[in-house]
C-alpha cells in the first residue's frame, strides 16, 4: 500500500480544492486522477503498481476549469485519468478548451460523446474498460477508440467498471503499457479479444 498526503490547494480563482498526493520521484510526471465519489483508499493499491515515472494525485475537482487551474498550479501538462462519466466529461472538456494542459488522458467507465470527440485534439488517449464492466459496452469502447485519432483500447480481465479498484495490478499494467507507448488496436479477427497488459 502506498502512502499519500492530503493537501489543500488554492487555485487562481481563490477556491480551495483537496488533493491526495502519493510520494513519487522528484522528476516524475504528474498523473491527476479525477474520480468523484472515490477515496484515496480506492486508489492505494493501484498507485503502488504504477511505474515510478508518474506521481499520482487524486484531485477533488468538479469542472474542467478547476482541473485547468490545478494544472496551472502544477506548472506542467499532466496525464489525466478519468474514472466515471462525470470525470470523463471533465477530462474531455479540458482537452477541448486547453489541449496543452494535458499530456494524455485515460478514460475509465465513461464515454467521450461523439460531439466531444470532434472537438478533441489528437491527444494520446487510453480507453481502459474492464472486461467485465457493464457501464460501457465493448462495442461502444471500440467505436470510441476508432473515432479518436491517437488512442489505445485495453480491456483487462477480472475488472468491472472501476478497473483500478477491481484489479489494481491489471489496471496499472495497462497504464504502464500505455505510458511506454504500446499501441493496441482491434482488427476484424481480434475484435472480441482483450489486450493482455501483463503479456
Amino acid at each position: 500500500m502506498a502512502d499519500f498526503e492530503e493537501v489543500s490547494v488554492t487555485l487562481q480563482s481563490g477556491s480551495d480544492i483537496k488533493i491526495r498526493a502519493w510520494q513519487g520521484h522528484d522528476d516524475a510526471q504528474p498523473l491527476v486522477i479525477v474520480a468523484p465519489n472515490s477515496s484515496a483508499a480506492d486508489w492505494n493499491d493501484f498507485v503502488a503498481f504504477l511505474a515510478p515515472s508518474h506521481a499520482s494525485i487524486l484531485a477533488n475537482v468538479s469542472s474542467s476549469l478547476e482541473l485547468l487551474m490545478l494544472t496551472w498550479e502544477i506548472g506542467e501538462p499532466v496525464l489525466v485519468m478519468a474514472q466515471g462519466q462525470p470525470a470523463v466529461d471533465i477530462a474531455s472538456s479540458l482537452v477541448a478548451i486547453a489541449p496543452a494542459a494535458a499530456a494524455g488522458i485515460i478514460v475509465c467507465d465513461g464515454e467521450i460523446g461523439a460531439g466531444q470527440r470532434a472537438d478533441m485534439h489528437e491527444i494520446s488517449t487510453l480507453v481502459l474498460r474492464g472486461r467485465q464492466g457493464k457501464t460501457l459496452s465493448h462495442a461502444a469502447a471500440v467505436k470510441m477508440h476508432e473515432s479518436l485519432k491517437n488512442s489505445t483500447l485495453i480491456e483487462p480481465e477480472n475488472c468491472g467498471d472501476f478497473p483500478a479498484k477491481d484489479n489494481p495490478d491489471a489496471a496499472a499494467s495497462a497504464i504502464n503499457m500505455f505510458l511506454r507507448g504500446a499501441s493496441g488496436s482491434f482488427d476484424e479477427a481480434s475484435e472480441t479479444d482483450p489486450i493482455d497488459p501483463k503479456a
